[in-house]
């Protein structure tokens, strides 16, 4: 099972990462072949999105310490703002399937709005922080996620005005400039984690109960 928060973090970044895929696959088939088609692919990634971000921001808040800044309060925020609005997204695009298309769309579009907040806060969280190896590519990822989403809000703000074709355009580019902010962050989150991780192992192996340590003393 995974509880530590490093395993959270990682976890979550790859779940991210291939929930944005679906949905960017999802929003592609719609795009092209101008209809419902895709549809179920973008619920489905949404929601894997929203678990991966949950995800993110559970490790994160076990990752907390007393001496923790803004920073890494701005990045939790964040990532439960993305959770939600990428469960508001679901829930949308399945009311547009099986209640009201304009209904759901505009829900749809809170959602995209949520989220592109939720990765804003997750981007100042990131340039708040002290620099690092990871800090670049933290900065980078969040904002391309944050860009995306904003974009797909625009995109169904055209298809509420009647302007589909462009509309689906903006969602198809923005669905996939997230996708490539979910895969620059499982980078980002690859460097951040590694340091402690191998803080962890180099303890447990100078820890006075660790076999080599118990296999040396015996052999005194």
């Amino acid at each position: 099972m995974i509880t530590h928060g490093e395993d959270l973090l990682v976890a979550g970044a790859w779940i991210l990462g291939f929930g944005s895929l679906v949905d960017a696959i999802g929003q592609t088939r719609q795009t092209f072949t101008s209809s419902d088609l895709g549809k179920d692919l973008i619920i489905k990634g949404n929601g894997i999105e929203a678990f991966g971000n949950s995800l993110q921001a559970i490790g994160r808040t076990k990752l907390l310490k007393p001496e923790s800044g803004l920073a890494e309060l701005y990045t939790i925020f964040g990532a439960w703002l993305e959770a939600a609005g990428n469960t508001t997204n679901a829930v949308g695009v399945s009311m547009e399937l099986n209640v009201s298309e304009e209904e759901g769309t505009k829900v749809d579009t809170l959602g995209s709005g949520v989220q592109g907040l939720g990765a804003a806060f997750e981007a100042v969280g990131a340039f708040l922080l002290e620099d690092s190896s990871f800090r670049a590519l933290a900065i980078t990822g969040n904002s391309f996620i944050s860009f995306g989403s904003f974009l797909g809000a625009i995109g169904n703000i055209f298809v509420l005005n009647d302007k589909s074709v462009i509309g689906e355009q903006i969602l198809l580019v923005g669905s996939w400039i997230q996708t490539i902010g979910s895969f620059i962050l499982i980078w980002a989150i690859t460097l951040e984690v590694e340091p402690e991780l191998l803080s962890k192992i180099e303890n447990d192996t100078l820890s006075p109960y660790s076999y080599r340590t118990l296999k040396y003393s015996y052999v005194i």
